[in-house]
């Protein structure tokens, strides 16, 4: 099994509200449509979810009518972003299936405490690529809540356990400042789990906790998986040469 993770701004430039990177989802269809291998796509909210999220506030207890008004918009916006990448990949002939999250998970104080992961394994059993999403889900104590797609790809991680997990961004990996602003960055090429947590990472912030949340969830993937792999989407041939097994951006591992 092959989990995958195309973040936010990878499909989606954070910068144009609503908008999408057209060349960036058909380079995902074509790795995938050539892979053999079982895959569960999760994508992250770009343009489409963290706006909102942060012109609501939703985070923390939903309590207002203001915080209301934004989970219903992100629970569009957020289906909406799905329907696009899913039509992108069966245009390009990856038989991708979407699956709600917020029908599919619910959180406790904003971690997963219930996941329908029969039906995650159903729809890949039966030949289809879930597409599952970050989201507004129901939360038993804070009514609702943001559950990331990286908090999404941790439980993924550990329900199919073997499984390998990409991670697709907007730059080749980790870098030791942000590439974006910084011409003299330098990637990091390996690492290992125990050693995230003290990588300062370069890269922007956004509600879900930008690339330092990244690397503090993907800390946590070092007793689920023995390795993960970050890359750019916007290289071409990384994800396929990735999904062929070869190191092509940051490689994770024990």
């Amino acid at each position: 099994m092959i989990l995958i993770k195309a973040g936010g701004s990878a499909i989606t430039d954070k910068k144009v509200p609503f908008s999408i990177k057209d060349e960036a989802l058909a380079e995902l269809a074509a790795a995938l449509r050539d892979t053999e291998e079982d895959v569960v796509l999760c994508h992250g909210g770009g343009s489409f979810g963290h706006p909102l999220a942060a012109r609501y506030d939703v985070c923390g207890a939903i309590t207002s009518k203001t915080q209301r008004e934004g989970v219903a918009r992100i629970n569009v916006a957020m289906r909406t972003l799905s329907n696009r990448v899913c039509e992108a990949l069966n245009e390009g002939g990856v038989n991708a299936f979407a699956l709600q999250t917020s029908a599919v998970m619910t959180t406790r104080e904003g971690i997963i405490d219930w996941s329908n992961d029969d039906l995650i394994r159903q729809t890949v059993q039966k030949g289809f690529v879930p597409v599952l999403y970050g989201d507004a889900v129901h939360d038993a104590a804070l009514s609702f809540s943001i559950l990331s797609g990286d908090q999404i790809m941790l439980h993924l991680a550990r329900t199919f356990p073997g499984s390998r997990a990409i991670f697709l961004t907007d730059v080749g990996g980790i870098y030791t400042t942000d590439p974006k602003e910084d011409a003299d960055a330098q990637r990091i090429d390996h690492v290992t789990f125990g050693r995230l947590p003290f990588i300062e990472a370069g890269g922007s912030g956004d509600v879900t906790g930008g690339m330092r949340g990244k690397l503090n969830e993907i800390a946590r993937f070092g007793d689920a998986v023995e390795m993960v792999d970050i890359i750019g989407l916007g290289e071409p041939g990384a994800l396929a040469r990735t999904l062929r097994g070869e190191h092509v951006g940051t490689r994770i591992t024990r």
